[in-house]
């Protein structure tokens, strides 16, 4: 069962990785929104803040795009949102979330254009663990606990993030892929069903290929190496030394 990794941690490994990482990336720019009910878990079933807990889970997931694609994500601005608790449709909840952010991919936020808006959620009505709408630029991702899995919202995130790129859902049963939706079997003691796409963060080599050619479909090739997880802590002290 996996865990979450406590945040000075993250953000030191991920300072580490970042600096002597020195090739050219595609950096792509979020704007992360949270409603009450991701705060609410992110506090009480793990400790941290909001922003916290969706930081780490943004890294855990450039992690793998980042080893295998290039692919950095930097967080420009946190935003909250007032989820509607009466809503069960995914295309209605996604819509509410980009009005209430007002959310356009290439707009500007703290004078840096923002390409894709992450919302994050623990609203169980939903019926859905994630949902990505490519002409928006726009991931709906649930906060996703689950017996005998362990945490696994960064699975629901690459996820949806992969959809971005291209890559389809799979039904293929057996195949370990995290486009694979088949159901996995959990054993004793568990006994139930979940999606393959939930037990593993591996792509298979036709999804791989996928989204390494489209790589470039978000954000900007940027040589100076300041981007992902060290560019959010970068663009987070000069805002505070700004102020």
């Amino acid at each position: 069962m996996r865990k979450v990794i406590p945040f000075l941690m993250v953000l030191s490994i991920v300072l580490m990785i970042q600096s002597v990482s020195a090739s050219p990336t595609y950096i792509v720019n979020l704007l992360v929104a949270y409603d009450e009910e991701f705060s609410s878990i992110a506090f009480w079933r793990y400790g941290y803040s909001a922003q916290e807990f969706a930081f780490i889970e943004i890294c855990e997931v450039e992690a793998c795009f980042s080893f295998s694609f290039d692919i950095k994500f930097r967080i420009i601005a946190y935003r909250s949102w007032d989820s509607d608790d009466t809503i069960t449709n995914k295309d209605v909840m996604m819509d509410e979330v980009v009005a209430e952010i007002g959310f356009i991919s290439g707009m500007y936020v703290d004078y840096m254009q923002v390409d894709v808006l992450v919302a994050f959620s623990d609203q169980e009505t939903i019926g859905v663990y994630g949902y990505s709408d490519n002409s928006l630029g726009v991931l709906l991702v649930m906060e996703t606990y689950l017996d005998g899995v362990g945490q696994a919202t960064d699975n629901v995130f690459q996820h949806e993030l992969s959809h971005l790129y291209g890559a389809t859902d799979e039904w293929i049963e057996g195949h370990t892929c995290v486009m694979n939706v088949y159901p996995y079997w959990i054993d004793f003691p568990y006994y139930y069903y979940v999606p393959t796409a939930l037990v593993t963060n591996n792509w298979c080599s036709s999804q791989t290929a996928t989204i390494m050619s489209n790589r470039g479909s978000w954000g900007r090739n940027d040589p100076s190496g300041l981007g992902g997880c060290m560019g959010t802590v970068w663009h987070t002290l000069k805002a505070i030394m700004e102020w």
